[in-house]
């Protein structure tokens, strides 16, 4: 029995499911780099560089939480039914996701999800921007995993640390980055780009440990009886405070 439940417990945290949040990597444009996003202002997607140790990264940009995960007869059909406001549909419990399945992603720091959008900004005219949106509506938020692997294949289950493709379902254009110039970009093209996925959390985490602090979470310190911590204006001049 115990041997069963260790199991249990280990496929759980092999496996991706619903709920889990995630940080897609990848190294194709010679940097370990990580999908990120604001949201606030700017809601096309950028690349955190995770690999710089000057500079620690901002790592609560780049985290994506699996809302939901379809078939992609379920989600036509879903889509061609759906008739309610908040363009979302219900589904109970953690569903273990499966290569060929769509996913819906959404960006725990903004709520928004990502998408593949309608403009076009990079010097690849048949690409498309990708970045947030809103609402989840139709199928533009939706993509499709894809074993990068020969490993793996379509109908089994994505393992943590798996490198897969994601494809956008409404325009059929992988989830790619590039260098353009200077800079390195991300958008929906012809090109492919393998991306791995990085648990940062599981789903059924926050309801095993309620009352502890996560990553990414925001904190406010308290010192004795003052009201918050400060930082005096000189403490930059005293040597050894930092």
């Amino acid at each position: 029995m115990a041997e069963a439940e260790g199991g249990s417990e280990q496929d759980d945290v092999s496996f991706l499911r619903t709920d889990d949040m995630v940080c897609l990597q990848c190294t194709a444009t010679g940097e370990r780099v990580c999908l990120a996003a604001e949201g606030f202002g700017n809601r096309h997607c950028f690349l955190e560089n995770i690999a710089d140790k000057n500079t620690p990264p901002e790592m609560s940009s780049c985290v994506f939480v699996i809302e939901q995960a379809l078939s992609v007869r379920a989600l036509q059909e879903m889509v061609t039914a759906m008739s309610s406001e908040s363009g979302k549909s219900t589904q109970s419990g953690h569903r273990t996701l499966l290569y060929g399945h769509a996913v819906l992603l959404r960006h725990q720091n903004s709520n928004m999800y990502l998408a593949c959008l309608s403009t076009s900004s990079s010097n690849d005219k048949l690409a498309f921007d990708v970045g947030l949106q809103e609402h989840s509506q139709g199928e533009a938020c939706w993509w499709t995993i894809h074993p990068a692997s020969k490993q793996r294949s379509e109908g089994e289950k994505v393992r943590v640390g798996d490198d897969l493709i994601l494809v956008s379902v409404a325009t059929e254009r992988y989830l790619h980055t590039a260098r353009e110039g200077t800079e390195t970009i991300v958008n929906a093209s012809f090109h492919l780009t393998h991306w791995s996925v990085a648990p940062f959390g599981t789903g059924s985490s926050r309801v095993k440990s309620v009352g502890y602090v996560f990553g990414g979470e925001v904190l406010r310190f308290f010192h004795g009886g003052d009201e918050c911590l400060t930082i005096p204006p000189t403490w930059s001049d005293a040597p050894g405070q930092k």
